[in-house]
């Protein structure tokens, strides 16, 4: 295959890895919009919400963390608390994902957090 073909289909994969976490924790906490699209905007701004809230001086983890769980909520549609659970839920699928990509492809976790920050 040409090499700009396996750039697409690798992308649509870490789009799909990415959102699919976002909608296994929407439908638990029964969201109204648990669509893919739905989902990937509510990541979007979540993130952009997190990046405002990282921007706090004093307790600014919490703020970024409190602000990403409004934006689920805002755009899933749920209360404020669900949207609390989708943001922890989410966190709980991603690493649960991570560990079983590390395991897969036999990717070294500490090798993988040696390279942060």
């Amino acid at each position: 295959m040409m090499p700009g073909i396996l750039l697409i289909l690798f992308f649509i994969l870490v789009l799909c890895l990415v959102v699919w976490p976002v909608q296994w924790a929407a439908r638990m906490v029964n969201a109204r919009n648990t669509g893919f699209w739905w989902c990937l905007l509510a990541l979007i701004a979540a993130t952009i919400l997190h990046g405002l809230g990282l921007l706090v001086p004093i307790a600014g983890t919490l703020v970024a963390f409190l602000l990403s769980a409004a934006g689920f909520a805002a755009i899933l549609g749920t209360a404020y608390l669900r949207g609390i659970g989708i943001a922890v839920l989410y966190i709980i699928f991603s690493g649960i994902i991570l560990v079983m990509l590390s395991l897969i492809f036999g990717i070294s976790l500490a090798g993988l957090m040696a390279g942060m920050p």
